[in-house]
């Protein structure tokens, strides 16, 4: 029988018994600890042994106020949660005085209180709004002195010593004030010493604390046994050179080296591996060069290099993309170099080596625990993993990285610590938006020099992101001797720049053009469509016509998509048109390609849909720039991008064609005119100031930095089968279920799991809509649910909502009746 006055900090669950407030205590910090000294970093403001030592307080004092009577009565079950079971609050200020006393600087103390108190949240700017929580420390304190004396005591007595002289010495009234009136102040004059690029450095030794602070703590919590993934850093995940001359066995015309496109493939890999500058001391490299040479390769062969330069234990390989539609088909091309290096040992823990991250996936590590045994509580353990990113290569999204270390939010911070000795790629970097580049270029410097992050930007047209003065970049292979071979110039690019009206073109079009195949990209979904159902009526019958844009569910598009690829491997006749969701890593590839105006950037994407293979040979792609308007008279790339894209447009293209030679040439001219200062200078403020909540100070903050700007959008389920309205109803099922208070655990977990199963299943069918595009469906009982699960019904998407070639209708198919089918 357990003792009595033993605190504990989490009940027994499932095979595991209650857990003594002291192991998790000191499970946290000396796990903490051991995180920040295996690291490799150079730090100026802090050294590594007191940063070390730092993490061990705060993990060691986050949980004090779980030693309160209320906190032991709650996780005992013997009360219910309320004000006087919270313990963040009082564990901070606790945390806070016990790390002032050890450390000289008042920065670290205020640090500390800052993460142990929001550890359970996101973190927020340090504010000194806090009388109910001082009201609540008030009655906390005296109740822990009165009747957990002896037991904090014991708790403490090695690693602090007197704990009860602190507690005791507490004065929260002097503390309020210090919230008050020394806080800020202390902050901005600690600052004041600081060169800008040290306080980017303290911005992310904030982060990197409070990451390992989380993941410890929630893992341990969770009793999570890491074996699955113990020492993956330490052995070789990709040998490339081996899986190409194995596809050379397997596929010798396909992989033929005597063939011009395979040899120069060879050249440009071989380029990268005996780069002299490919060292540990060189954090920032770059590859620029054009589509098809072999990219996917290069970089990891690039990053296996690198890694196996670097200590034992370090060089994570994160590969980021721009969008989450187009990770699975990049994964996939991963996972058979992977497979093909570890053989039967990916086979048996594939998430051991190889991982996919993104928002809308079902989060599972595979073979972790036997499947017929798989239960919420394993599924909870996955998400752990998977968020923290504990694979030894992790292939995710700009959204997942970018907001991770540009972050203030808990559910991306706790993976920060894993990108720290990391070997990270960005692909296709130009798809962030100039807005940002001043941003990027400070915080990625700092991040590689002081926390020794490996960086490689990828892309067809190399924005200045990195100064590659003051970083050193490495540029691992010259690119124009890639860009301007003959195998390369594939497209011959006319520039249109006179203003067209759309539907002039449309008739033109129809009227002259009679190409095998033809893409046309579009700035809007309106345009699009209004330009598909037009080709569709009056283009020769023998020409299959798609349209692609955002109204279509993924499940739709991916289906379209596999069609068209068949059609062109056919050499069917073909013309689809499509939103800009085809720029980037789509793979496809036409031998004629309209683009609407837009950024340069873009512009070169689809070029990459041009020719793509080479299949037409030199020039034999076709490609024209137009600059269609409305019947307002106003230019539909208006709609989506700033005026000054535009016009740096116009001010770099001079002549009316040009070459793919010519592409890099131009895209340095062009993004040689950006000078967006003033959005990266406002976020920079912000991490210097550590503001990262929207109110404080009133200025931008944190917060307020979004990679893709979200409009006022509504997420809607669009039931494509009768299957999916299955799914949708059972899941609205258990939700409803899930209400039920006196449902017993086991029950609830199950429960719980098979929901998340099929909200996975059910993105597929879900879009994302602006409130005017579904205005139409107001005031009608169409669009059903609430909150995350608004659907459209399988019979109602038919009847009224959804065409299955242009997708969801923002006007109704016809008139809706007043009674609708549910």
């Amino acid at each position: 029988m357990r003792d009595k006055k033993m605190l504990i900090s989490h009940p027994a669950e499932k095979n595991a018994p209650e857990k003594p407030l002291k192991t998790h205590l000191f499970n946290v910090g000396e796990h903490s600890r051991r995180l920040i000294e295996s690291m490799r970093l150079d730090l100026t403001i802090i050294s590594q042994e007191k940063l070390a030592e730092l993490a061990y307080f705060i993990g060691i004092f986050h949980d004090f106020g779980k030693a309160t009577t209320w906190f032991q009565d709650y996780i005992n079950g013997n009360r219910k949660g309320d004000n006087l079971t919270h313990h963040s609050f009082i564990s901070a200020v606790v945390c806070f005085h016990a790390v002032r006393e050890k450390f000289d600087l008042p920065i670290w103390a205020m640090v500390a209180y800052l993460l142990v108190k929001r550890h359970h949240s996101d973190l927020e700017t340090l504010s000194p709004h806090e009388t109910n929580n001082m009201d609540i420390a008030g009655k906390q304190f005296p109740d822990i002195l009165k009747n957990q004396a002896g037991e904090v005591e014991e708790i403490y007595s090695e690693a602090f010593g007197d704990i009860l002289r602190l507690v005791k010495s507490i004065d929260l009234e002097d503390f309020r004030e210090a919230l008050d009136e020394d806080f800020e102040d202390d902050l901005d004059a600690y600052g004041d010493d600081l060169t800008d690029d040290q306080k980017t450095e303290l911005f992310f030794v904030v982060n990197l604390l409070f990451s390992v602070l989380i993941d410890t703590d929630k893992k341990d919590a969770a009793r999570l046994d890491t074996e699955y993934f113990d020492d993956n850093l330490k052995e070789p995940v990709n040998d490339v050179f081996a899986y190409v001359d194995d596809c050379r066995e397997k596929e010798p015309e396909k992989f033929d080296k005597t063939e011009p496109l395979n040899k120069l493939r060879d050249e440009f890999l071989s380029e990268i591996v005996t780069n002299e500058n490919i060292r540990p001391e060189n954090h920032f490299y770059t590859i620029t060069a054009p589509t098809g040479i072999g990219k996917t390769f290069g970089c990891l062969a690039f990053a296996n290099k690198l890694k196996s330069m670097l200590p034992g234990g370090e060089g994570r390989i994160i590969y980021c993309l721009p969008y989450t539609s187009i990770i699975d088909q990049n994964f996939d091309e991963f996972e058979k170099i992977v497979r093909f290096a570890k053989k039967e040992k990916y086979d048996k823990r594939p998430g051991r080596y190889l991982l996919k991250h993104h928002h809308l996936m079902f989060k599972e590590v595979k073979n972790r625990v036997r499947q017929e045994e798989y239960s919420y509580k394993d599924y909870l353990d996955d998400r752990l993993f998977v968020e923290s990113w504990e694979s030894a290569m992790v292939v995710t999204t700009f959204v997942q990285f970018f907001h991770t270390i540009i972050g203030y939010r808990n559910s991306f911070l706790k993976k920060f610590h894993n990108i720290v000795n990391s070997v990270v790629i960005l692909d296709e970097v130009q798809n962030v938006s100039p807005d940002y580049y001043g941003l990027l270029r400070e915080v990625l410097d700092v991040l590689g020099k002081r926390f020794n992050v490996h960086f490689l930007l990828i892309t067809a047209t190399q924005p200045e992101i990195l100064d590659s003065e003051k970083s050193g970049t490495v540029e691992l292979v010259e690119c124009q001797r890639y860009m301007k071979n003959p195998l390369f110039n594939r497209v011959k690019l006319k520039i249109d720049t006179e203003p067209q009206y759309l539907d002039d073109f449309k008739e033109e079009f129809c009227n002259t053009f009679s190409g095998e195949n033809c893409l046309l990209v579009m700035n809007t979904k309106k345009s699009a469509i209004g330009l598909y159902e037009y080709i569709r009526e009056e283009v020769e019958a023998d020409y299959a016509v798609f349209c692609l844009t955002t109204y279509l569910t993924p499940f739709d598009r991916k289906e379209k998509l596999l069609l068209i690829r068949e059609a062109l491997k056919n050499k069917e006749k073909l013309i689809v048109v499509s939103t800009q969701l085809i720029e980037a890593g789509v793979d496809v590839s036409f031998r004629y390609v309209y683009r609407d105006f837009g950024p340069f950037d873009s512009v070169v994407q689809v070029a990459g849909r041009c020719n793509r293979n080479g299949e037409y040979g030199e020039l034999g792609g076709e490609m024209t720039l137009v600059n269609l308007n409305d019947d307002n008279d106003r230019n539909y790339h208006s709609y989506v991008y700033k005026s000054i894209l535009s016009q740096h447009v116009n001010d770099v293209v001079e002549n009316d064609a040009y070459e793919s030679k010519d592409f890099s040439a131009l895209s340095e001219k062009y993004f040689g005119k950006f000078d967006f200062i003033a959005k990266s200078a406002n976020l920079l403020n912000a991490i210097y100031d550590l503001n990262y909540d929207a109110d404080a100070r009133k200025q931008i903050s944190v917060k307020d930095f979004k990679l893709i700007e979200k409009y006022q959008e509504e997420d809607i389920h669009i039931l494509r089968t009768e299957l999916a309205e299955k799914d949708m109803y059972r899941f609205l099922d258990l939700k409803e279920k899930l209400a039920d208070k006196d449902m017993g655990k086991d029950e609830k977990n199950r429960i719980l799991l098979e929901a998340e199963k099929l909200k996975g299943t059910l993105r597929k069918y879900q879009i994302s809509l602006r409130r005017n595009e579904i205005r139409a469906y107001k005031d009608s009982l169409v669009i059903e649910g609430k909150d995350y699960y608004r659907y459209i019904s399988y019979k109602n998407q038919k009847e009224y909502v959804y065409d299955e070639d242009i997708g969801f209708l923002t006007s109704p198919k016809k008139e809706i009746e007043t009674t609708v089918f549910f």
